[in-house]
């Protein structure tokens, strides 16, 4: 494949040698076809090309794709009408008709009519624009000719699934990232479609997986709302600890222990929810001595840097917020479904932009088969940070406070008996797209019997339980070999 191949959706008649005429036109202008989806039980009208070519013979093929119509360039808002139109009884009435609702690129849902039955009557239509704009236009005609009554007349209906799915596809998107332009929603489109491809090669159902990105975004979307925060505070050695759990992705911890510290964000789209918090317990921003990021998912670090404070992080989940990769330094970096779905969550959730970051390095021996990745002395409060062996992604810290009797854990420990439906639900839309959480699913495991393990060893020396706060649910205990909720 060339190192940048060109990305363009054409908008193609369903009917024989379309496809055929489109491959001519490329080859005419030395057009190498990399990439091509076409799949009508999603669309009949859609196809899908990566194409590479030079400069003017790229613009050429594009330019006459474009005369033809099969090029789209835009993805205007589609229209869904429904009338009853009555025709001359005569030969020849009904060809009349369908060639004027051809000629104006429309899409018929069905038709019905039956003269033989008593009820008699017109013809009841159902058509498809995919521009809407044109829908006035197409009735205007046919009344200068038909009698004709609206039945329905609207620009959503479920009936555009089947004629013009990305159309509609595009505009849920428009919906949920507001203010995007047509280019965008053209690259976002592509995207979509190209994980579906992908998703579709390992058995998934294509459409099944581009609803699971509109739902992931409407979820985000429609969670953010007052009271969203459910917060659960507990007392520790040397103060008290706020777990924040959102409805959606990672938690969010406030420790006020001598030093007032938070470790990881949550989404972007939270984090005003998260600053009521932080001054509902009567802290400024300005109090916050340190922001501590487990990894850089953006549900863990989504508004790390929108409070104002030093982000402390590894350098290699720096490298993965910056390039937009949450696979990133692992073996499968610049993998199509990690990029993706990173990319695609950070604008649904409003991630904030990389800031000024403090990175954690160094390498300060081990503890119980984990390298201790550096020690943290904040205002008093000694912190270790353990480094993860990159199971569920490369760089992610687990942050234990000796004093306090508390480790952080990210997403390697999670007691899911703890989560609510929906937070399970989001979980679940993440895995669709992805296949996996973790980057690496055989390290991962090894990870978290590491990490049990050495929770098990530090009960044992100290003698005192170890608050386990995960990134994802409630604060636990580990007892009997089992987490189990904190009391």
């Amino acid at each position: 494949m060339s190192p940048n191949p060109h990305s363009f959706v054409a908008r193609m008649p369903n009917e024989p040698g379309a496809l055929h005429i489109a491959a001519a036109v490329l080859k005419r202008h030395n057009g190498n076809i990399e990439r091509i989806q076409y799949d009508t039980r999603i669309d009949p009208n859609i196809v899908f090309f990566e194409l590479s070519a030079e400069g003017d013979d790229l613009q050429a093929a594009l330019d006459e794709l474009d005369a033809m119509g099969y090029l789209r360039r835009s993805l205007p808002v589609p229209a869904y009408l429904k009338f009853d139109i009555t025709l001359p009884h005569m030969p020849g009435a009904l060809f009349d008709f369908l060639e004027k609702i051809t000629g104006t690129g429309t899409n018929i849902a069905y038709l019905d009519y039956d003269e033989t039955v008593p009820r008699g009557g017109p013809l009841r239509v159902a058509v498809v624009i995919d521009d809407g704009s044109r829908a006035n236009k197409l009735l205007d005609n046919l009344k200068s000719i038909y009698p004709l009554e609206i039945i329905e007349h609207s620009s959503v209906n479920e009936d555009l699934d089947s004629n013009v799915f990305y159309v509609r596809f595009a505009q849920e998107i428009r919906s949920l990232i507001p203010g995007v332009n047509e280019d965008f929603l053209l690259g976002f489109l592509h995207e979509s479609n190209h994980i579906a491809q992908e998703l579709t090669r390992r058995g998934e159902d294509p459409r099944k997986v581009l609803r699971t990105i509109l739902d992931s975004g409407r979820m985000l979307k429609d969670s953010v709302k007052p009271g969203c925060a459910e917060v659960d505070t507990i007392e520790v050695p040397g103060g008290e600890v706020h777990c924040i759990q959102f409805p959606c992705g990672g938690n969010s911890y406030l420790l006020n222990i001598g030093a007032k510290i938070v470790i990881d964000t949550g989404f972007g789209s939270y984090r005003e929810h998260l600053i009521d918090c932080i001054k509902d317990l009567g802290w400024q921003l300005d109090d916050i001595d340190a922001v501590l990021i487990t990894h850089g998912d953006t549900d863990h670090c989504g508004s790390a840097w929108s409070l104002k404070t030093d982000v402390h992080m590894s350098p290699q989940a720096y490298d993965i917020v910056s390039h937009c990769d949450r696979s990133h330094g692992s073996e499968s970096q610049g993998g199509l479904l990690e990029t993706f779905y990173t990319r695609m969550i950070g604008l649904f959730s409003d991630a904030d932009d990389v800031g000024d970051t403090v990175l954690l390095e160094g390498g300060n021996g081990s503890m119980h088969g984990f390298e201790i990745q550096t020690e943290i002395d904040i205002c008093g409060t000694r912190v270790t940070a353990i480094k993860g062996r990159g199971g569920h992604q490369e760089g992610q810290l687990f942050f234990l406070f000796p004093d306090s009797n508390m480790i952080f854990t990210g997403d390697s420990l999670i007691n899911f008996s703890t989560l609510s439906e929906e937070r399970k639900e989001y979980m679940t839309l993440a895995k669709v797209l992805m296949t996996s959480v973790n980057v690496d699913s055989v390290r991962a495991k090894e990870e978290r019997d590491l990490l049990l393990d050495l929770i098990r060893a530090y009960q044992g020396d100290s003698g005192k339980p170890l608050m386990v706060c995960p990134g994802h649910g409630g604060v636990s205990a580990f007892k009997d070999n089992a987490l189990i909720t904190w009391h």
